[in-house]
């Protein structure tokens, strides 16, 4: 049995037999039919994260963490909107959000490739020194990471993501090299870290 979205008499056929008004949505049907518009935030922050990995940023925590919000932020309106039974209601707000949240993760993600994609300037070697280095182990495998001496004027250190074999190479007497590139957009990244 469906409910009239118009004038609310119940019915067994498609259309409302008193005024030709269609059936109310169920919540599960809203939900189903939701869930398609969280796919584009959901590819946005998959291609920040593989950005990331192929050009990684020094300034790149604003982008993973904007990525994360514009994917959980329009999650939590509809789980809000779920629980105070206003699902009906704010499903237009709820594509709207989702398809929002979807464009600009994507727009970061294809800022921060095309920033490295699009850099033809020559890689600049810069000598630091290592302050200390970290080692993350999850499920996905180690995580390396090398805090360094900043270059840059107005920072104190840098956290330089490197493989195992510079990780255990790196130690405080020695020097690390880190090949940097401006960015297209000005925005800069390394190529690599390397220990002397």
């Amino acid at each position: 049995m469906g409910t009239c979205s118009v004038c609310g008499s119940e019915f067994a056929l498609q259309l409302c037999p008193n005024c030709g008004g269609s059936a109310a949505l169920t919540r599960r049907q809203v939900n189903k039919a939701l869930v398609k518009y969280s796919y584009p935030a959901f590819g946005g922050l998959a291609g920040i994260v593989i950005t990331n990995f192929f050009y990684p940023m020094l300034d790149r925590d604003p982008f993973l963490i904007a990525g994360v919000c514009l994917f959980l932020v329009p999650g939590l309106f509809h789980v809000i909107s779920s629980a105070r039974k206003r699902l009906v209601v704010d499903v237009v707000r709820i594509q709207r959000a989702y398809l929002s949240g979807g464009a600009l993760s994507i727009f970061l993600a294809l800022l921060m490739g095309c920033n490295g994609a699009f850099d033809h300037s020559s890689a600049t070697s810069v000598r630091t020194s290592l302050v200390y280095k970290q080692v993350v182990r999850g499920k996905s495998g180690p995580s390396y990471t090398l805090r360094v001496l900043s270059w840059r004027p107005c920072r104190a250190t840098e956290d330089l993501g490197v493989n195992g074999c510079t990780y255990r190479s790196a130690s405080t007497e020695k020097g690390v090299v880190v090949e940097m590139h401006r960015g297209a957009f000005g925005l800069p990244w390394y190529s690599g870290a390397y220990s002397e």
